[in-house]
């Protein structure tokens, strides 16, 4: 599968989505993989935590097709709120190396990246148990467990990118060890 980068107007990303796939099946007769990535979010207002969806990259979307298929960039020259999809120097439009990794890691939780559980142990030594965290090559940067936030440093279009995440945060009594594996 190729995966694709769409740089688009911020805020009509959910409406894009909808309009890229209805074209594809109106002009093409196929189904387009089209993926907005949101996070959900901890956040507490007046004392009372919620979780919140929120984007991951505003203005970004992820484009995906199978390995036959060429890009069809009339599709996206005719939507409006649609800009430009991502080049790299060379002029080709498919993703490479870590760009791609991480528009499939995207692509393999559904677009949506919901809070990882991390265990912390006084030293700022964070072990990742599960969720979207678990196997992304990145690194976490900062963690705030008052927020039950993480900042993620992973590389996108050749920079290192960062990216606050929620986490569900278990604190270990002095002495107790982290959980393999």
């Amino acid at each position: 599968m190729k995966a694709y980068c769409l740089y688009c107007k911020t805020g009509s990303e959910e409406k894009l989505v909808y309009l890229l796939k209805k074209d594809m099946r109106d002009y093409l007769n196929m189904e387009l993989d089209v993926i907005f990535p949101t996070r959900i979010m901890n956040q507490r207002k007046r004392g009372v935590w919620k979780k919140v969806v929120q984007p991951l990259l505003p203005g970004y979307m992820f484009l995906y097709l199978p390995d036959d298929v060429l890009f069809p960039v009339f599709i996206i020259k005719q939507e409006r709120d649609a800009y430009k999809v991502l080049r790299y120097s060379d002029g080709s439009l498919e993703l490479k190396d870590a760009d791609r990794q991480y528009a499939n890691w995207v692509y393999n939780h559904g677009g949506l990246l919901k809070p990882s559980t991390v265990v912390y142990k006084e030293g700022n030594l964070v072990k990742v148990l599960d969720g979207p965290l678990k196997d992304m090559e990145g690194k976490i940067v900062k963690l705030d467990r008052h927020h039950k936030r993480v900042v993620v440093g992973f590389m996108f279009a050749g920079k290192e990118r960062r990216v606050n995440l929620s986490v569900e945060v278990i604190d270990l009594a002095p002495g107790e060890e982290i959980p393999k594996g």
